[in-house]
């Protein structure tokens, strides 16, 4: 099982893949990821526009998040993400191997499963590389 950890998630698969971050972008202008002083600082009083969360540490904002798996890739391995995210929102993937079709299905809030077949009869387990594109929270 092999493990990643960038800017607080931890990336782990099952199997011998591995995993490269290559871009972790938060998608609020402005905002610093690795910053949460933003989430206690709030200008004005209206009680209806008042910040729910007052405690500055739980981050709840959106990231695009860009992997590279390996060519060790297989059938129905898994990646699994845990630390400073709650969700996979949604899911995008380029294959390296123009022989594989591939699947991945959101088995949870934060774990994809993989189903890889060669492109020949659909059935036949493959290998491939791939770049992965998330949105989490």
């Amino acid at each position: 099982m092999a493990a990643t950890t960038h800017r607080g998630i931890t990336y782990t698969g099952t199997g011998t893949y591995t995993q490269t971050v290559n871009l972790d972008l938060p998608l609020w202008a402005g905002v610093d990821q690795d910053d949460t002083t933003w989430l206690t600082a709030y200008p004005g009083a209206l009680t209806s526009f008042e910040p729910r969360q007052t405690d500055g540490a739980n981050r709840h904002q959106p990231r695009l998040v860009c992997l590279t798996l390996n060519a060790a890739l297989a059938d129905t391995q898994t990646l699994t993400l845990s630390g400073d995210c709650n969700q996979i929102i949604s899911v995008m993937s380029q294959r390296a191997d123009a022989t594989a079709n591939i699947a991945i299905v959101k088995t949870s809030d934060l774990v994809l499963t993989f189903d890889m077949e060669a492109t020949a009869d659909g059935t036949t387990d493959d290998l491939t590389a791939m770049e992965l594109w998330l949105i989490v929270v």
